[in-house]
């Protein structure tokens, strides 16, 4: 068994080539190309499912690998759950292989269900940071398929393969800096958007102003500034994947609903500017608690939420003269997927690590 530390980003019109001239500025070790076909499983009662876990056969080339993924943490976009896998000789999900190898102890003997697919060409870059620090970077382009209902995959994720968290976070913000194009970090597994798929669960519109009353209500009883910036990065993170997987049109001829999609995002950059000691404080705690990861971010973060603030006032003033839904959510959608605005959202997240 081991955890799995991993940053996910969603991109649009996945480029490779893009991605192979900025890596190659890096000291890249190794770089392999293969198309994995992935099957999920589960029991006809959807044990794996109600348990927070994936069971996973993936084959590459003749290879044929079992994987049961567990519940684990999610922060922003970066992924940290354990993971066990043992070969297969063949596509058949052996359970028993599993459990008896790591002596684990599941509570179902039942048969196991195909339940949906995601295959995709995955081109992978090994990047050797620091002399100690090794960093995987993934390239996912290709579909998540559930019987006749596909949706595309197109994704990047930063592995830890050796070295700590200071070194990986600094490769990813230096990565941030040469990217050009649409991205946001991405909390939703592959797995869990194809059960989604399977189940047709549609992406709904959260109300925003009970979730804010919320973040309000932890706030009041949190023991550190740290766990503050963590519900606020899970209020944005969970703001930022719902607006965009509702899409632009389901705003547009709704006045109030953009009314209050933009106020959902002002509340957060208003917090933050009534609040300019928070991110010093998050700091300190984490230094205290001999976090060093963290210790480069104030002065960017502190500059990028006051940017963040500007530009929600200016989507907010446009909206309400020009009284343009399209408009005014497109300007949003640009804002939230910039390479600038991942890498504050990176910035926040090492802030809060380390916090349960």
């Amino acid at each position: 068994m081991q955890d799995e530390i991993e940053l996910k980003l969603a991109v649009e019109n996945t480029q490779i080539e893009q991605f192979a001239s900025i890596l190659a500025q890096f000291n890249v070790i190794a770089y392999q190309k293969a198309f994995l076909a992935n099957t999920y499983y589960d029991t006809a009662d959807g044990y794996f499912t109600r348990h927070k876990m994936g069971l996973r056969v993936r084959q590459k080339d003749k290879d044929y690998t079992l994987t049961l993924k567990t519940d684990g943490k999610v922060s922003g976009g970066l992924h940290v759950r354990p993971e066990y896998n043992v070969a297969l000789p063949n596509a058949e999900p052996n359970l028993a292989a599993l459990t008896e190898h790591y002596e684990l102890s599941l509570e179902t003997t039942a048969p196991l269900n195909a339940i949906f697919s995601t295959d995709f060409e995955r081109h992978m870059w090994l990047i050797q940071a620091t002399p100690t620090s090794q960093i995987e970077v993934a390239v996912d382009v290709g579909k998540v398929i559930a019987g006749e209902k596909q949706q595309t995959i197109s994704e990047i994720e930063f592995e830890i393969k050796a070295g700590g968290l200071a070194p990986f976070f600094a490769f990813v913000a230096d990565f941030l800096n040469h990217y050009q194009g649409n991205v946001h970090f991405y909390s939703v597994s592959k797995a869990k958007r194809g059960y989604q798929l399977a189940q047709g669960v549609a992406p709904k519109a959260s109300d925003w102003i009970e979730r804010w009353r919320g973040f309000l209500h932890t706030e009041k009883y949190a023991k550190k500034t740290s766990e503050k910036l963590t519900a606020l990065l899970h209020y944005e993170q969970d703001l930022i994947e719902e607006t965009l997987a509702l899409g632009a049109d389901h705003f547009a001829t709704d006045f109030i609903k953009t009314v209050e999609r933009v106020g959902a995002f002002f509340n957060l950059a208003h917090y933050y500017d009534d609040n300019k000691n928070l991110l010093e404080t998050a700091l300190n705690e984490q230094l205290a608690a001999n976090h060093h990861y963290a210790l480069n971010v104030l002065t960017a973060l502190t500059e990028a939420n006051a940017q963040f603030l500007t530009q929600i006032r200016e989507i907010i003033r446009l909206h309400s003269e020009t009284k343009d839904n399209g408009l005014a959510m497109r300007k949003l959608f640009d804002l939230i997927q910039t390479p600038q605005y991942a890498q504050r959202m990176l910035h926040l997240m090492t802030l809060t690590l380390g916090e349960e």
